[in-house]
């Protein structure tokens, strides 16, 4: 996927986007990356979020991250940020179309279970056992939450503004954070299950004959907690189809249910995973 992200974003209609994302030291624009208002935001709120951003925090952000170094390619959006920002969220729709979009079903299923698990163990050890576990670099003390990275040398004061926890496949293994003004506070922390992006468990042919293709394929799918949406995407059956067989995969005991928020999350049991030999 690297090499293909890098060849979809060569492209000369590409370029301002690209000469935004390869910014110097890393350092992104803060407005191309909102904080999420929903535990998995869809692409197009987020793209909604970008085109809106006021133009005097574009402005700002250009300068803090480029400086005297602004590349040619961005002159129109410093000069005219509301003009230009429709444009920029073209070539991000265009990019997330090429590369993202054909993975988004799995993708999104690999994040709510990330989702869910850290908001279960948030509430079951507390703070000082959930974030040591987002990554090496975390740890919290005393209220204090602490990064250790060689280019975070400051110390911010939140103020009562919150934290936004964002799992990311593409973080691995840094951490990264957003917490200045006017910015909501950001965590983006590698998620869990990355590995089951590119694999799948093999498919329960011998299970099929007894429970029926659908649900032993559900029932491989929940490797990791999912939503009736996400395992839709991810199979092809249908939102309605899945949850009356994820019905009766409860009532047989071998899937659970679990809240996160407003969203339930389907989970194998030990049952479940007796079944499948795991």
């Amino acid at each position: 996927m690297t090499q293909h992200r890098a060849a979809v974003l060569a492209s000369p209609g590409l370029r301002q986007l690209r000469d935004l994302v390869i910014a110097p030291q890393r350092h992104l624009p803060g407005f191309l990356a909102p904080a999420p208002h929903s535990p998995v935001a869809e692409p197009e709120a987020e793209f909604a979020a970008v085109r809106e951003t006021p133009a005097a925090v574009v402005r700002e952000e250009l300068e803090t991250v480029y400086g005297d170094r602004l590349p040619a390619s961005l002159s129109d959006l410093r000069r005219a940020p509301r003009r230009t920002l429709p444009v920029i969220v073209g070539q991000m729709r265009t990019y997330w179309g090429l590369t993202l979009a054909p993975y988004w079903g799995r993708i999104r299923g690999i994040l709510e279970s990330d989702v869910m698990f850290r908001a279960r163990r948030l509430a079951d050890d507390g703070p000082h056992r959930m974030f040591p576990e987002l990554n090496p670099a975390i740890s919290w003390s005393n209220d204090i939450l602490s990064v250790d990275r060689p280019d975070l040398d400051r110390d911010y004061e939140l103020g009562g503004r919150g934290l936004v926890l964002v799992p990311s496949l593409f973080a691995w293994p840094n951490v990264f954070v957003k917490a200045s003004e006017p910015w909501a506070p950001v965590l983006r922390y590698p998620t869990r299950g990355i590995g089951s992006m590119w694999h799948s468990d093999p498919p329960a042919a011998d299970l099929a004959p007894v429970i029926g293709q659908a649900r032993a394929t559900l029932l491989v799918e929940l490797t990791t907690p999912s939503t009736t949406t996400a395992l839709a995407r991810r199979t092809g059956l249908t939102p309605s189809g899945v949850s009356a067989h994820l019905s009766r995969l409860v009532t047989a005991g071998l899937v659970t249910r679990q809240r996160a928020g407003r969203l339930v999350f389907y989970v194998r049991t030990p049952r479940g995973n007796a079944l499948l030999g795991n």
